[in-house]
């Protein structure tokens, strides 16, 4: 489903009968679900009636004993339970479960940016340490209203807006899915939004839209973002505008989803994605599992009672992923002296360049800075010569094409020549999944 009551509903109350939820991505093709069906093999989907269609055709992949639950039901249908149904003719639930920690208790499929979706186990304790380390960080209180903009399938938003608002005993205000930047604003100025979440090109289409300053915002304490690089440029705007700092986090589902946060109420530095959050720890390692100095880049660790019990039925990936209680992400970084942590890129976005490691990210910041650049995504593109060469792909404000060879000038001494991109292209809009994350294969698979 797309974000709506009943998604909350249904996830809490899967909870409350000591079941396990499996939030799905309503995005995915009929193909793509089959794989998670045949996975997890539902006892019941609970889905849109816009949806209804693509399990129709999956239907004979399923067990015969699964239900399927309709909202929005146009018309009443034999193969389906109205959602309301369940409502108005059902008493409340009064049984008293008791609920081991270390219970699975949701199962959230990865995005599949580099092959198969794998079913990550999040216990009760995974979900209650991390929404209540985070709900204490950010002071949260039963007086603050949490916008729920960010898709609720995905693990930050379950999270960050959810859970969180939920565990507190907050308000929390449900907006269908982002709509553009009006639509977002004028919500926050009318139900007095306290609290809002959402990935870095959200708070860039804020900043871009050009009646930004005609709404208040004043009820605003908190601003948080995930899920991709925050470009400098966007956190400078976002506070002169509306004087509020956004607090960068850095997580995965494998973690439930937080890892690090910028203190809300602290030092914040730039380019860093904070500290790591009360009861994780975070270290760098080599290929070999040992434990790199301060400042130097390798792949980041995490331990704590956030870090996923495995992959669900698979035994081999989970072996590969957790070693001694300890989560390796993929993620390149680096930790500084005071034990900040900077993403550097995903070990798999790597550029090796004549023998030379280059970090895509770091281009995009700088490509980012550009006065007319909206966001980018760099990439390596096979190479005679040197193995691999650098393409960056550009969405500006303009909606105009740039001069390559201005851009290059640009880049010439904010960072080395070779890391200068060898090709640009411009596209109307960078492929996301619906979380914000930019999905780089989409972009090589038809270089």
């Amino acid at each position: 489903m797309f974000n709506c009551p009943e998604f909350v509903i249904s996830y809490y109350a899967v909870l409350r009968i000591n079941a396990t939820v499996v939030p799905v991505n309503p995005g995915y093709t009929a193909a793509e679900l089959s794989v998670i069906l045949k996975d997890c093999s539902p006892s019941a989907i609970i889905t849109s009636s816009i949806f209804w269609p693509k399990f129709q055709s999956l239907k004979n992949s399923l067990g015969p004993k699964t239900k399927f639950i309709l909202t929005e039901s146009a018309a009443e249908t034999t193969e389906a339970i109205p959602f309301n149904k369940l409502i108005t003719q059902n008493e409340p639930a009064v049984n008293k479960y008791r609920y081991s920690g270390e219970e699975v208790v949701e199962l959230l499929y990865t995005s599949g940016t580099t092959g198969e979706p794998k079913g990550v186990m999040l216990t009760h304790k995974n979900l209650f340490s991390n929404v209540s380390t985070i709900a204490k960080m950010l002071k949260m209180e039963k007086d603050d209203r949490v916008l729920l903009v960010a898709p609720a399938y995905h693990s930050a938003a379950q999270t960050g807006c959810m859970n969180n608002a939920i565990y507190s005993g907050a308000t929390l205000i449900i907006h269908n899915r982002w709509q553009g930047a009006k639509s977002v604003l004028e919500t926050i100025e009318k139900e007095k939004i306290t609290m809002f979440f959402g990935p870095p090109i959200f708070y860039a289409l804020i900043c871009h839209y050009p009646q930004c300053r005609d709404f208040d915002l004043s009820s605003l304490r908190l601003v948080l973002t995930g899920a991709a690089p925050l470009p400098e440029h966007v956190f400078k705007k976002f506070k002169e505008l509306f004087e509020l700092e956004i607090i960068e986090g850095y997580g995965l589902s494998e973690a439930s989803p937080v890892v690090s946060l910028t203190p809300p109420y602290g030092l914040k530095k730039s380019g860093s994605v904070g500290l790591p959050i009360e009861g994780v720890k975070v270290t760098i390692i080599d290929d070999s599992g040992a434990e790199l100095p301060r400042g130097r880049v390798g792949e980041i660790a995490v331990k704590g009672p956030n870090v996923m019990k495995g992959y669900y039925n698979k035994v081999e990936e989970t072996k590969k992923a957790l070693h001694n209680g300890w989560l390796r992400t993929g993620d390149l970084g680096y930790l500084d002296e005071d034990g900040y942590i900077f993403v550097v890129d995903r070990k798999k976005d790597l550029i090796i360049k004549g023998g030379v490691n280059i970090y895509p990210r770091e281009i995009e910041k700088v490509l980012n800075s550009h006065h007319d650049v909206l966001e980018t995504a760099v990439v390596g593109v096979p190479d005679s010569l040197h193995g691999e060469e650098i393409k960056a792909f550009i969405v500006t404000k303009s909606g105009q094409n740039i001069d390559p060879g201005k851009l290059k000038g640009f880049c010439i001494g904010k960072i080395a020549n070779f890391k200068i991109p060898k090709y640009f292209q411009f596209v109307k809009e960078l492929p996301k999944n619906s979380a914000g994350k930019v999905l780089k294969r989409e972009l090589v698979k038809n270089i």
